[in-house]
């Protein structure tokens, strides 16, 4: 019986071993750092699962951590977001008054719908006020009153509804401010053309409007700052630099600068579209007017019948668009949703847009991202590079990955110390933290810095292997591998082809911006080139750190603006691949910041595709499929990752302000 047992546990052992050694092959075709090509092992070419990836933590929830003013926190790790803490923040003491449907007149005329909420009671005192200005209808944000308490989270809950973004006025009232929240024109009860009709400078105007209107009021100490995260931020980039004087500072989180300011990859992303009809998650649709109208129609219907007609029967016949119906209806039926029409034949063709000239803000100004979010993260980059302020009225805090909990309720604590120096004169801190406060993935800490990209950066080149090896060593332009994708509507698969340093030896960060140079020829004219890095641990779970992508038609670089990791491409004309040539594509990837811990392997993934099938697919959140067949060689020798190294024991982590 004893050897039966035994013999029974040989068996279950065996199959562990190949199980487990299969797993190992599939799941990294893994290369050692220090061993370029080792494990090249199984099938070079694997199938890409998007749900496989973990694009948040679950069920990890931001704490604040407060620091005593004084304490040195040059390279200090802290479980949450530290908080230098010199005189403490306001405290809850007033109740909530309501004032519904004030009608505010803009200089034309137009009455913006508003809601207030107050102090209460005031015994005659004035407060600051807190704006937050954005399209999803400002009724809608009354629920917070009930459901602050349950913040649901992004890709875990089914009732995350990225439309809840104006703020916890349940938590800024009762410590002293009001909360300003209107309906912009065309939405809601608010008069006017909205969100088809007024360009930026429009929207701008009209917040400016508001905001000296609000500093007019009794209750008014005459400060105003702007907050709310998104669509609430595109406004504030709006009227910031139109310089209202009774601005005083902004919170600009999750910031959206126009089409990702200067980033651009020219594969028409999708998530747009469905964040406006509500596909994106539990999302609410746009809000419309509460009254009959017709939207001016947008640009693309301004050209002259023939320009019109050339553009269409191009986009019809276009591979990307035929043979997917959701986005050939949008051209043929263009009053569906206008904006989409344009949005599609703007890709075919893009043109220059129109840049928020973030450069002439002149006041305090804290942004905000999450990590591994495209739709925030370059916007968020784009401000921080581009506004010209000294360190200490200007903030950037990197959140988790992944989008935030909705309703917007995460870090109201952080705002309102923010809040409480500029628009109070309360000497809570802020002033004297470093400017730049990051968590960092892979162990899950919050840390300091002084600047972005870190001053102390060793820029690295981490070569792609034959056989699937990613290493600091540079090979010699050995036998290229190919991967071919199919056309997504004969086979949805996502094929993809991966480089793994295998086990790391050492803890390594990885801090900064990211840029994948690859040299590739493709059997088609054009591709879509999309690129992922995901930690990898032991047990083969994976988490993405950065991801990246390029049309390669628009592969030019702008050389004025370019810089080694953040290359940028300009908005211009299409200029097709010669079939089997090999070109360089610079690939910006996302900024990121990782430690990769000991016994973890760095994989870099490369596909075509995004995988519709996945939970982000199902969200909408997804760029659009390349529509034909093609083969895409990788060639070795110059392909190479440049990561942002932060070496070991060197820490310059931002020293505190002493005053």
């Amino acid at each position: 019986m004893k050897r039966k047992i035994l013999l029974s546990l040989s068996v279950v052992l065996l199959i562990l071993s190949v199980l487990g050694a299969a797993r190992w092959a599939q799941s990294a075709n893994k290369g050692d750092a220090d061993n370029p090509g080792y494990g090249a092992a199984g099938k070079r070419v694997t199938v890409y699962h998007g749900d496989e990836i973990n694009v948040s933590l679950k069920g990890y929830v931001p704490k604040a951590q407060y620091v005593k003013y004084g304490t040195n926190v040059t390279g200090q790790l802290f479980d949450g977001y530290p908080e230098i803490v010199k005189e403490e923040a306001t405290k809850p003491t007033y109740k909530v008054k309501t004032l519904k449907n004030v009608m505010v007149p803009m200089r034309d005329g137009v009455r913006l719908a508003v809601d207030i909420y107050l102090p209460d009671p005031d015994n005659g005192q004035k407060f600051p006020t807190l704006l937050a200005y954005g399209v999803w209808g400002k009724d809608l944000q009354e629920s917070i009153a009930w459901t602050a308490d349950y913040p649901q989270p992004y890709y875990y809950s089914p009732f995350w509804d990225g439309t809840m973004e104006a703020g916890n006025y349940m938590y800024t009232v009762p410590r002293g401010y009001v909360h300003v929240i209107p309906d912009p024109r065309g939405i809601g009860n608010s008069e006017g053309y909205g969100r088809t009709g007024p360009p930026a400078e429009a929207q701008g105007t009209d917040a400016y409007d508001l905001i000296e209107w609000i500093a007019a009021q009794p209750w008014s100490n005459g400060k105003v700052g702007m907050m709310g995260p998104s669509a609430y931020s595109m406004s504030q980039s709006d009227v910031a630099p139109l310089r209202p004087p009774h601005l005083t500072a902004i919170h600009m989180d999750e910031g959206i600068a126009g089409a990702y300011g200067d980033y651009f990859n020219g594969i028409f992303d999708t998530i747009s579209y469905h964040i406006t009809f509500g596909r994106h998650g539990n999302d609410s649709m746009i809000v419309m007017p509460n009254y009959e109208y017709t939207p001016p129609a947008p640009g693309h219907f301004g050209l002259p019948k023939e320009e019109l007609d050339r553009l269409v029967h191009e986009a019809l016949n276009d591979p990307d668009i035929k043979y997917n119906s959701k986005w050939y209806s949008m051209i043929v039926y263009p009053r569906k949703h206008p904006e989409t029409f344009d949005w599609l034949l703007d890709s075919l063709h893009p043109r220059p847009i129109p840049v928020r000239k973030v450069e002439n803000i002149n006041i305090p100004t804290f942004i905000g991202t999450p990590w591994d979010t495209r739709l925030y993260i370059w916007g968020c980059f784009y401000f921080w590079d581009h506004v010209q302020l000294p360190n200490d009225k200007k903030r950037l805090m990197i959140y988790p990955p992944g989008f935030p909990p909705r309703p917007y309720n995460t870090y109201h604590d952080n705002i309102v110390r923010w809040f409480d120096y500029w628009l109070k004169g309360i000497d809570t801190g802020v002033k004297y933290e470093p400017p730049v406060k990051i968590f960092v993935m892979g162990i899950n800490k919050w840390k300091f810095e002084n600047e972005w990209p870190l001053a102390r950066t060793q820029w690295t080149d981490y070569y792609l292997q034959p056989g699937g090896g990613l290493s600091t060593q540079r090979v010699r332009d050995d036998k290229p591998e190919s991967f071919t994708q199919p056309a997504p509507y004969k086979d949805p698969t996502v094929y993809s082809i991966r480089y793994n340093t295998g086990p790391l030896k050492k803890d390594m960060e990885v801090s900064g911006p990211i840029a994948l140079y690859l040299d590739a020829a493709i059997d088609q004219d054009d591709t879509n080139w999309m690129v992922d890095l995901v930690d990898v641990d032991p047990q083969g779970h994976r988490q993405l750190v950065s991801t990246g992508q390029l049309k390669a038609k628009f592969r030019a670089i702008e050389e004025s603006t370019s810089k080694p990791y953040r290359p940028v491409h300009p908005r211009q004309e299409p200029v097709p691949i010669t079939p089997g040539e090999v070109v360089e594509y610079a690939i910006t990837m996302m900024d990121t910041s990782v430690v990769f811990q000991k016994g973890h392997s760095m994989e870099l993934i490369i596909r075509n595709q995004d995988d519709l099938l996945s939970r982000l697919g199902t969200w909408g959140v997804y760029f659009l499929p390349f529509m034909r067949d093609v083969t895409h060689t990788i060639h070795f020798g110059k392909s190479r990752l440049l990561l942002p190294v932060i070496p070991a024991g060197a820490s310059e982590t931002a020293q505190m302000k002493k005053q």
